[in-house]
């Protein structure tokens, strides 16, 4: 082996043990946590996560592929109703969503299931803010221990803040137009 060769095989080496030893400090979760003011009734605002049915018009994953087949629950609204999504998107794959707990005007939990990501939840609560109503959008995930998990979840953590923020801009400009 020539000098160069060795010389370059140990900084790679160290890299790749900074890189170990710099993911020890990244979180072993991801939270992604948006909101926006809406200018409309909050029975409307509460409608439009609560009702399966109205995602077809806002969800930033169908944006991203129009023609991903939604599939609803009967009735698709309320605590328990669900849709089931397939996509030939590979980012989107199939999969169902459910909306596991709901609190009338205040707070909907979802529960997401993806064939090829697994599990996961988010949370959509609704506030009153003088006159108006902020809906925040969060979710967390549990990312585990993997150094190319936890570099992978930066990476998705600023993907799903554009996509909550496409998401709730389509809330509020639904709510606010009906």
């Amino acid at each position: 082996m020539t000098k160069f060769f060795k010389k370059s095989l140990l900084w790679l080496g160290f890299l790749i043990l900074a890189l170990i030893l710099f993911s020890l400090l990244l979180p072993k979760e991801v939270t992604v946590s948006r909101s926006i003011t809406v200018s409309a009734p909050i029975d409307r605002v509460f409608d439009q996560v609560n009702d399966l049915r109205n995602w077809e018009k806002w969800s930033p994953w169908k944006r991203m592929d129009p023609m991903m087949e939604m599939t609803f629950s009967n009735p698709p609204v309320g605590q328990g109703a669900f849709y089931k999504w397939v996509s030939k998107d590979k980012h989107l794959g199939t999969g169902t969503c459910t909306l596991a707990s709901v609190t009338n005007n205040e707070q909907i939990v979802t529960a997401l299931h993806s064939d090829d990501w697994g599990d996961s939840s988010a949370t959509f609560h609704f506030g009153h803010k003088g006159n108006d109503i902020e809906v925040t959008w969060s979710m967390t995930n549990k990312i585990g221990n993997m150094p190319w998990s936890k570099y992978f979840s930066l990476a998705m953590k600023s993907m799903l803040k554009k996509q909550f923020d496409q998401g709730l801009a389509g809330i509020k400009f639904y709510a606010e137009k009906s």
